[in-house]
């Protein structure tokens, strides 16, 4: 090698030099070297994460707001003008179309919390109504059921406005999350004082109930 090649071998280390960066914790970094064929670009996330991203704050903000909606119902917050219609009397019942008979019977205890209370029994494959119990705020009523298992909804509020439209814009509308079997042996009691720790695990409807 000539004294012209370490000349040149000279420059171009000078050059490479001054094109180095420096990371005192790191030590000597010289990222200004890579070719941009082979850098790593970050790849851009999708719609999909973005909208999930989005949705998880929404959701739990829901989680929080649907059960406090739901208070605010039974309590009759929500505004309403309209007259209320005297509440049926505590322990009456209307009983569906299909329903011939007692044949054979079991027995339902309910206890009221501050509202009044529609307890609806309906039949889980067809969804047809069979049996509905009104139940006055605080009020406790024990009476006989058909034998069978139902799905069971319960319609809460303050100001009754007749069975076409229960009580109005403060109506609560949940569905007990399972099925209740009720036996002629063992009947049932469902208590709806809310309280930590309860074992009716319910969920609010989206849409309203027809009218009984």
């Amino acid at each position: 090698m000539g004294i012209d090649d370490r000349d040149y071998m000279r420059a171009r280390h000078r050059q490479r030099a001054n094109r180095t960066r420096w990371n005192e914790g790191r030590g000597r970094i010289e990222a200004a070297w890579l070719d941009p064929r082979h850098q790593r670009y970050r790849r851009q996330p999708s719609a999909a994460a973005i909208a999930v991203r989005f949705a998880l704050p929404v959701l739990s903000l829901l989680l929080i707001l649907i059960p406090f909606y739901g208070d605010a119902q039974r309590h009759g917050w929500i505004p309403d003008l309209e007259p209320a219609q005297p509440f049926p009397e505590s322990g009456s019942v209307t009983v569906g179309a299909n329903v011939i008979g007692l044949i054979k019977r079991s027995n339902l205890t309910i206890e009221a919390a501050d509202s009044n209370t529609v307890v609806q029994l309906v039949d889980p494959d067809t969804n047809a109504h069979a049996l509905s119990i009104y139940v006055a705020a605080n009020d406790r009523v024990s009476l006989p059921v058909p034998a069978g298992t139902y799905r069971v909804r319960l319609i809460e509020g303050r100001k009754w406005h007749g069975a076409k439209r229960y009580f109005g814009p403060n109506t609560s509308y949940e569905t007990v999350a399972s099925l209740i079997e009720f036996t002629p042996a063992a009947g049932r009691i469902i208590d709806l004082h809310r309280r930590p720790g309860g074992n009716l695990k319910t969920q609010p409807m989206v849409s309203r109930l027809a009218p009984l």
